[in-house]
């Protein structure tokens, strides 16, 4: 019995962590997220005059 509780263990791990990444890559690669990454790949370089107080 529990050898069959850690074979199912293992296996909802695997399906739940394919589901995590696929939301991580739905959330990066999502046709709005474009504008967001570039505003915020930008936040190292801006000087302390240009921002607007968000990070």
């Amino acid at each position: 019995m529990s050898e069959a509780l850690l074979v199912f263990a293992l296996k909802s791990w695997l399906v739940i962590a394919v589901a995590l990444f696929a939301a991580i890559l739905w959330s990066v690669f999502r046709p709005g997220a474009r504008a967001e990454m570039d505003r915020r790949s930008r936040i190292p370089f801006a000087s302390g005059e240009d921002t607007d107080g968000h990070a």
